[in-house]
C-alpha cells in the first residue's frame, strides 16, 4: 500500500481532479432571469425593487454583484427563498460586513421588495504586531527563540473607495527586515468578473533555515552579512465568472541571494552549489468555495487546485526547474442536532530532476498533521486526510457591548465548539539522506486528539487542542484558524 502511494500519487491526483470537477460543473448555479413584467400574467413572485441600506462606504454595485436575484426577476416561492439565502451567504463571504440581513416585503401577493441591510466592518487597520518566523506559534514556543521574532508595522485598508479594493503596506524589523506593498481586487469590467492585483517585497535576513535534521528545521546565523536576501514581484489576474468559482493566473519574478557559509552547509539549498537563484514563476489557481462561512465553516465545501512552474530561465544559470500540482478539498456537513463533521484531503505531486531545498515543501508548512506542530516532514509528494467531529457547545450568540466607543465593534457574535479529530498522511522524499535522521518521510504518519474552538467576529478563531501522534508523543497546541 505504501509503495502504491509513494509512486502513484500523480494517478490519484488526476482521478481526484476529475471527480471534483465533474461534480462542480454538474451542479453549477444558474441565476433566474426575468420572465415577465406584466403583473397580470405573473406565474410566480416578481421582485419589484432591491433596496440596499447600511452601506455607508461600500458602493451599491459591489453588493448587487453578490445577489442571485435581479430586479423584475420572477421566481417561485422555493427558488426565491433559496436565492435570498445564497445572496446572504455571498455577501457574508466578502468579509466587508459583520452582519447581513435580507428581508422580503410583500407589496401584493405576487410582488415584493427586497431589502438588503448590511453592517459594515472597520476597514482601516494600522497594525503593530510581533510575529514569529517559525512555521506556527507552537514551534516557536518550543524554542522561545526571540531572535526569530518580527516586529511588524503595517497598515491595511479593506474596501478602498468602497470598491472592495485591498491595500497593504508594511515594514518588518527583527528576524526579517522587509518592506512590502500590495494592491488587489481592481475590477476591469462592470460585471466585476475580471480583476487585477500586484504584490512586491524586498527582504533581508540575518538567519535562515538551511536543512532539516531529525524532522526539525536547522537555523544558520550569519555573523557579518545577510544569511538570505531577496526581491519578489508578482502580478495576478483573476476571473470570477460565477459567485463561487475563481480562476487566478499569476506571473512572478523572484530573486534570492544566500551567504557563502549557508551554501557550504547545504550544497542543495538552491539546487546546485551556487549562492544566487533568480527565476520567473507561472501559476494557475482554481478555487470553488461553497462554505457557509469563511472564518469557521460548518456546512458546504471548498476546493483549491494549483499548477506551478518555477523557473523559465532568466537567466537560466540561476533558475531552478520545478513543476508541481496541488489540490485540497474540504467538506463540511451537519450530522444531527448540535453535531457537525468535516473532512479534508490534500495531495501534492512535484516534478524536478534534482533537489532544491529552498523550494522543498512537504508537510509542516502550508499543510500539517495536527500534533506534529514541532516537526516538518520534507518531501516532494504527499497525501493527507483530516477528519473532524464537532459539537456546538455554545450556539452563536450576539452581544451588544455599548461601552466600546467605536460603533463597528460594539456588536459581537461568538460560539464555542468541542471537537475530536484524526489525521493520517504519507510524504514521499526521493532525496532523503538517512544521515539526517528524517524518519517521518517515506513512512505513514497519523495523529488524533480533542480540542475546543472559540469563534468570534472579524473571522477570529482561538483553537486549543490536545494531540497524540504515532510515536506516542503528546502535546497541547494553540492555533488561530479553523481546524479544517
Amino acid at each position: 500500500m505504501l509503495s502504491y502511494i509513494k509512486y502513484n500519487l500523480y494517478f490519484i491526483l488526476m482521478i481526484f481532479f476529475f471527480i471534483i470537477n465533474r461534480d462542480i460543473y454538474a451542479n453549477a448555479i444558474a441565476i433566474n432571469n426575468p420572465t415577465s413584467n406584466n403583473t397580470d400574467t405573473i406565474k410566480g413572485i416578481r421582485v419589484n425593487d432591491i433596496i440596499v441600506k447600511g452601506n455607508n462606504r461600500t458602493k451599491e454595485r459591489i453588493i448587487l454583484r453578490e445577489l442571485t436575484i435581479v430586479k423584475n426577476g420572477v421566481y417561485d416561492n422555493h427558488t426565491l427563498h433559496n436565492n435570498l439565502t445564497t445572496s446572504k451567504l455571498n455577501l457574508t463571504k466578502l468579509s466587508l460586513f459583520n452582519f447581513v440581513t435580507i428581508e422580503k416585503v410583500h407589496l401584493t401577493k405576487k410582488i415584493v421588495n427586497i431589502y438588503v441591510l448590511v453592517e459594515e466592518r472597520w476597514f482601516i487597520w494600522p497594525e503593530i504586531s510581533i510575529l514569529n518566523n517559525e512555521r506556527n506559534f507552537n514551534s516557536w514556543l518550543d524554542t522561545k527563540d526571540f531572535r526569530k521574532l518580527d516586529y511588524r508595522f503595517s497598515v491595511k485598508q479593506y474596501n478602498v473607495a468602497g470598491l472592495n479594493h485591498l491595500f497593504k503596506m508594511g515594514l518588518s524589523l527583527g528576524f526579517t527586515r522587509e518592506f512590502w506593498l500590495q494592491y488587489s481586487n481592481v475590477f476591469l469590467d462592470k460585471k466585476q468578473q475580471h480583476y487585477l492585483g500586484f504584490y512586491a517585497s524586498i527582504f533581508y535576513q540575518k538567519q535562515a533555515f538551511y536543512s532539516t535534521y531529525q524532522n526539525k528545521l536547522q537555523t544558520f546565523t550569519s555573523s557579518d552579512k545577510n544569511a538570505l536576501e531577496g526581491k519578489e514581484f508578482e502580478l495576478y489576474y483573476t476571473y470570477r465568472p460565477k459567485f463561487n468559482s475563481k480562476h487566478r493566473f499569476s506571473i512572478a519574478y523572484r530573486e534570492y541571494l544566500a551567504d557563502d557559509s549557508l551554501i557550504s552547509l547545504n550544497n542543495h539549498y538552491f539546487g546546485q552549489t551556487k549562492t544566487k537563484s533568480s527565476f520567473v514563476e507561472l501559476q494557475y489557481r482554481f478555487i470553488h468555495d461553497k462554505r457557509n462561512n469563511r472564518g469557521y465553516p460548518t456546512k458546504g465545501s471548498w476546493l483549491k487546485g494549483e499548477i506551478v512552474q518555477k523557473g523559465i530561465g532568466i537567466p537560466q544559470l540561476y533558475a531552478p526547474n520545478t513543476f508541481s500540482i496541488y489540490t485540497n478539498y474540504k467538506k463540511y456537513f451537519w450530522l444531527t442536532r448540535k453535531f457537525y463533521g468535516a473532512n479534508s484531503i490534500s495531495i501534492k505531486k512535484s516534478f524536478n530532476k534534482y533537489e532544491v531545498y529552498f523550494l522543498k515543501e512537504g508537510l509542516g508548512y502550508r499543510d500539517y498533521i495536527r500534533g506534529y506542530e514541532y516537526y516538518v516532514i520534507d518531501g516532494q509528494d504527499y497525501i493527507m486526510l483530516k477528519n473532524n467531529i464537532k459539537y456546538n457547545l455554545l450556539p452563536t450568540n450576539i452581544a451588544q457591548l455599548n461601552f466600546i466607543p467605536i460603533k463597528k465593534f460594539r456588536k459581537v457574535h461568538f460560539a464555542l465548539f468541542l471537537n475530536a479529530y484524526f489525521d493520517i498522511a504519507y510524504v514521499n522524499d526521493k532525496y532523503r539522506d538517512i544521515n539526517y535522521l528524517n524518519d517521518f518521510s517515506n513512512n505513514l504518519q497519523y495523529s488524533g486528539g480533542i480540542g475546543i474552538d472559540f469563534v468570534t467576529y472579524y473571522d477570529v478563531v482561538f483553537r486549543f487542542e490536545y494531540s497524540i501522534i504515532k510515536t506516542g508523543e503528546t502535546g497541547l497546541f494553540i492555533h488561530f484558524i479553523a481546524p479544517i
